[in-house]
């Protein structure tokens, strides 16, 4: 069986998601009872980071679901920098070769290629690489779900 996986778009500050939380674990709770059992996490942001912590939590409840770390590039410092044990793991694509300005676009139209479903919370549009991720998941079909 394959597995479906989901992928997240939205705000890096915390006043641009402020009382989504609830209706986040609500979805993302939906999702897994639809049998969707692994989670792509950008790491850029609030929205990302209130993603994960919520799947992260559900892990206790639902012990069949994954949490990937989709990476932009490696850390220089590999010594000292460690995934968080909470993770199942984490994913380079292949984009180490992409002009340093476009690697976190790259990355994220990667993420939403590599996904079944997009959950978004994205109410600014202006300059916003959430909004840019959104347009493109519009582009290639990839069904959404609005916080």
């Amino acid at each position: 069986m394959k597995e479906k996986i989901v992928c997240f778009a939205g705000h890096r500050y915390d006043f641009q998601n402020i009382g989504i939380k609830d209706k986040l674990k609500e979805e993302i709770v939906k999702l897994i009872n639809k049998g969707y059992t692994t989670f792509f996490d950008g790491g850029k942001g609030f929205f990302d980071t209130l993603s994960a912590s919520i799947v992260i939590e559900l892990k206790k409840e639902y012990p069949q679901i994954k949490i990937y770390r989709i990476l932009t590039y490696y850390h220089h410092n590999k010594d000292k920098w460690k995934l968080p044990s909470c993770y199942d793991g984490s994913i380079m694509p292949d984009i180490e070769e992409c002009h340093p300005k476009i690697k976190i676009t790259k990355r994220n139209e990667w993420i939403v290629d590599n996904s079944d479903i997009l959950v978004c919370h994205i109410c600014e549009t202006y300059k916003s690489g959430a909004y840019n991720t959104l347009k493109y998941a519009k582009k290639v079909n990839k069904p959404i779900i609005y916080i």
